[in-house]
């Protein structure tokens, strides 16, 4: 009888380490794909390929904890299915971990007991108290800059004639 292993409580470190990790493992991918569409059987660098392990490594815990990452694919087109894999391993655990908060208008990380903490990831628009063209400071800029406008259109008429 296999046991599930319950994933960890998400923290704010956690969630941090979850949206570092998603940030570079897409970035190594963008390269890697690069490479894979022209030619998907050429062989991985050393370099590459150490890096993709250690990436995926440290992805383990989000995608299946305890379970040992496959060493790095040796051409350019495995590779870059094992880190879309990994990738979409990273955000079915955050899909599991987060929900839309609608006071914030932005998907918010579940930290038990702590204030929300949006996905910085999805880039949320977190809603201001009010918006730009309701503050007076803006409206009295706007203002002014109307002002200059004309100003200078007659300028321009006069030294026209």
């Amino acid at each position: 009888m296999s046991r599930h292993k319950i994933p960890p409580r998400v923290t704010h470190a956690l969630a941090a380490r979850h949206e570092a990790l998603w940030l570079r493992l897409a970035a190594l991918q963008a390269q890697v794909m690069a490479v894979a569409l022209r030619r998907p059987r050429a062989p991985v660098s050393a370099q590459s390929a150490r890096v993709a392990e250690m990436l995926l490594r440290e992805a383990g815990p989000f995608l299946v904890p305890g379970a040992v990452p496959p060493p790095a694919a040796a051409d350019y087109g495995g590779l870059c299915t094992q880190l879309g894999q990994a990738i979409a391993g990273l955000e079915a655990w955050e899909a599991v971990n987060s929900q839309w908060h609608s006071g914030l208008m932005a998907y918010v990380w579940l930290v038990q007991g702590q204030a929300p903490l949006p996905v910085r990831r999805l880039r949320p628009r977190l809603a201001g108290p009010e918006a730009p063209h309701a503050d007076p400071a803006y409206a009295a800029y706007k203002a002014r800059m109307a002002d200059l406008r004309q100003k200078l259109v007659r300028r321009f008429e006069q030294s026209a004639r």
